[in-house]
């Protein structure tokens, strides 16, 4: 049932065009070489990568909505998703799931270039930084986002809002005279 929930989340997370190409319509040669080159490039570190964005969405929701839940959940909530995607199946899913989209994209031409390309020092340097690279992106990204895009996104939608009439309750706790906030307050 839990690998079930995760594919779930996982597939909710991806475009629908993401399924345009049927999984019986890919050539086994093809099929396999982007099986090679999803695992050859760190594919387990995508799941991991899924999992603690999973996870922390998770972490974020209950602390807001449990703000006295005890830290031994977050640490929970973390040791069980990762061992979740640890499991051989979950990682077999991710990988059935993500092969018609490169088979959307690329030829198996395409692939196999890609394949020696990743077998050059230059190819090897990036499989092992890229991990990396996607974390600190994901985590700087995160909070580029708290920092300076949603204080924008949420004064241009107020903005907007105001303009076409459109009011909102006021949420539990918060005053009428507070429009967003300590950090909006003058």
């Amino acid at each position: 049932m839990k690998s079930g929930i995760l594919l779930a989340i996982l597939l909710a997370m991806l475009p629908p065009s993401a399924f345009a190409a049927g999984a019986g319509q890919i050539p086994v040669p093809l099929r396999n070489d982007i099986l090679q080159l999803i695992n050859m490039t760190g594919g387990a570190h995508l799941g991991q990568m899924f999992g603690n964005a999973i996870a922390q969405q998770i972490i974020n929701n209950l602390r807001a909505s449990h703000p006295s839940i005890s830290p031994k959940a977050f640490t929970i909530i973390k040791e069980e998703t990762s061992g979740m995607l640890a499991d051989p199946g979950i990682y077999k899913q991710l990988t059935a799931m993500l092969v018609p989209i490169y088979a959307k994209y690329y030829s198996d031409a395409d692939v196999r270039q890609m394949i020696a390309f990743y077998k050059t020092p230059i190819g090897q340097k990036i499989i092992r930084n890229n991990p990396e690279i996607a974390q600190a992106s994901l985590q700087n990204g995160e909070q580029w986002g708290k920092d300076v895009l949603a204080p924008e996104l949420v004064k241009r939608i107020r903005a907007r809002f105001q303009q076409e009439g459109i009011e909102l309750d006021q949420p539990a706790g918060e005053s009428p005279n507070d429009q967003g906030g300590s950090q909006n307050r003058k």
